[in-house]
């Protein structure tokens, strides 16, 4: 027996063992134990630990463009079938030539309950966490030609009373789940942390390299950083000397002049892509979307890049059909609201890009929900044994199971600028793990804040409820001038900047008519930080009526406007302006 496949059995066989202490083990399957009654992030086989959601391509141009990858291969048309532990789903590829000699992982989504995998008949791995995004490593499975992957969904675990998939039986789940290659040196994973500071922007990016060879390898590790329009503006490359069966993490330091800046107003994305080159072949290509901005609070007050934002939040859960939500997104855009709570489950990959590209800020959630467990049961024996105060959040017992439900939140959705905060559970009381789970998120995302509305005012919470839960009825409309002319012991036309972070100039030319003639001409240029206006007296000439008299105010073409106090420029952000006034 290989030796990996003799780790993973020991492994299964020590989870039934551990199944006979306090709980019942409703069913070990021909390869994994679905385990009831024990808390904790049960985990067996090949199961990695979470990571960005990365697509490798095999070109530049491709990974740029997006869409569908010849390094990735959908599973579909799963067969299903009732098993003592819940339901078993079936379905087969093939492995494809150019794969050979390169590792292949699984990737499974969205699944409603704990799961066990096996490929070809052989268990390959266990998670008791389901929803998010879960991998395994296949490699020792696979053969060439037709394959089979199973994902049987357990019916009943312990873990399904944290979670907020839980309210799911065994047969909703959406088969969601890929098959994908990646080279034996491969990207593993990818960390870009953007910030905006004096003018420039900057991005700390780690690139982080792995090898399964047992011999030292050269690789070139390089990345390119596009702007909105496409045209490079920063690269770099490193040579690096990969060690055997080693994880390498290759270091840059971006910093570029007057960045286009990201936030609700001007919700700029750049392109991030990531390359590795072997004896002059560039072998994987990887592209993110980033935004520049530094999220943070004062005293409660949300931050982004260091002013204060009114958030207007709303929360949402994103449902199968993306073109459905994009609609609901931009509609609540459009009214007013600037923030999106995450509500539920973890949500999949295009709702953050869809709020990345819509400028509104997200707070992620972690799938961690006990609402439904029962405020005191200490007659019941497990319930004694597992909780403290009547709720698995003050239970160090499932301690591992906060930190792996914050970890696979955290890995899901770093990369997307939108994400501005994080939540670690709803509706779930406090305690020790989510004490626990706070101190874990600042250690992951140090200046990001947390947001908890079950903290009761404890420490374990950046940010009130009410703070981000607020009707937009008073939101001053987004991404426009104003002009209006006012009276009050004289005559003036007042240019507005109705945006709360972004700065606006351009030029302005007022004119006094009496018919087509002019009387009097005024122009200039101008800068306004977000919410500030610019004042133009208009004199009106002795012995000229008022009823016969209008001013005219242009606002030309070359309006621009800046993330406030940065630098960044953002061309044609608003219409030309044209309006008349009666005097």
């Amino acid at each position: 027996m290989p030796i990996k496949r003799l780790a993973i059995s020991c492994l299964f066989a020590f989870a039934v063992f551990l199944s006979s202490f306090g709980g019942t083990l409703r069913a070990a399957g021909p390869g994994f134990a679905a385990m009831a009654g024990e808390p904790g992030a049960v985990e067996a086989g090949f199961r990695l630990p979470p990571r960005s959601a990365l697509v490798p391509y095999p070109s530049r141009e491709e990974a740029l463009a997006g869409g569908t990858s010849s390094y990735v291969i959908p599973l579909e048309e799963w067969q299903r079938d009732s098993v003592p532990e819940g339901v078993r789903y079936t379905a087969r590829f093939k492995v494809r030539y150019a794969w050979d000699n390169r590792a292949v992982l699984l990737r499974v989504e969205d699944v409603p309950s704990s799961f066990g995998i096996e490929v070809n008949g052989e268990a390959a791995g266990y998670s008791q966490a389901g929803m998010g995004r879960t991998e395994f490593d296949i490699t020792d499975f696979i053969r060439q030609d037709y394959n089979t992957v199973s994902v049987i969904v357990c019916e009943a675990p312990a873990a399904r009373r944290i979670g907020e998939g839980r309210g799911r039986d065994a047969e909703s789940w959406r088969g969601r789940a890929w098959v994908l290659s990646q080279p034996s040196v491969r990207i593993h994973d990818l960390f870009a942390e953007t910030s905006v500071d004096g003018g420039y922007g900057y991005v700390a990016l780690d690139i982080v390299m792995q090898s399964i060879l047992l011999n030292p390898k050269e690789y070139t590790v390089c990345y390119e950083l596009l702007d909105p329009k496409g045209e490079v503006v920063a690269m770099s490359q490193k040579d690096i000397v990969t060690g055997m069966l080693s994880r390498d993490t290759v270091r840059f330091t971006v910093r570029i002049p007057d960045p286009l800046v990201w936030n609700h107003e001007t919700p700029n994305l750049y392109t991030l892509l990531v390359r590795s080159r072997n004896e002059g072949r560039f072998v994987e290509n990887a592209a993110v979307r980033v935004g520049f901005r530094t999220p943070g609070t004062s005293d409660g007050v949300f931050l982004i890049d260091g002013l204060p934002v009114g958030l207007y939040a709303v929360r949402y859960a994103m449902g199968g059909d993306e073109g459905a939500a994009a609609t609901e997104l931009a509609r609540f855009k459009a009214e007013g609201y600037n923030c999106i709570v995450a509500d539920g489950t973890p949500q999949p990959d295009c709702f953050y890009a869809l709020c990345d590209s819509l400028g509104l800020y997200v707070c992620d959630a972690a799938d961690i929900n006990t609402s439904r467990e029962p405020a005191q049961r200490s007659s019941a024996p497990y319930m004694a044994r597992i909780t403290v105060g009547g709720n698995p959040s003050n239970a160090p017992e499932w301690k591992d199971a906060y930190i792996d439900r914050i970890h696979r939140m955290y890995y899901a959705s770093h990369l997307h600028p939108s994400v501005v905060m994080y939540a670690p559970a709803h509706d779930s009381r406090n305690g020790y793990c989510l004490y626990e789970s706070y101190v874990e998120l600042k250690r992951l995302a140090p200046g990001v804040p947390v947001f908890y509305d079950g903290a009761g005012g404890e420490w374990n919470s950046d940010m009130d409820a009410a703070a981000l839960f607020r009707h937009p009825d008073a939101v001053r409309p987004a991404g426009r001038l104003s002009v209006t002319m006012e009276r009050d012991g004289l005559d003036e036309v007042v240019v507005a900047n109705n945006m709360e972070l972004t700065s606006a100039r351009g030029t302005y030319r007022v004119v006094l008519k009496s018919g087509v003639k002019s009387l009097w001409t005024a122009s200039g240029e101008f800068r306004l930080m977000g919410g500030g206006a610019l004042h133009i007296p208009v004199p009106v000439p002795e012995g000229v009526r008022r009823g016969s008299v209008q001013v005219e105010v242009h606002l030309l073409k070359d309006i621009s406007s800046q993330g406030a106090g940065q630098g960044g420029k953002v061309s044609d952000m608003y219409d030309v302006l044209k309006m008349k006034f009666p005097l």
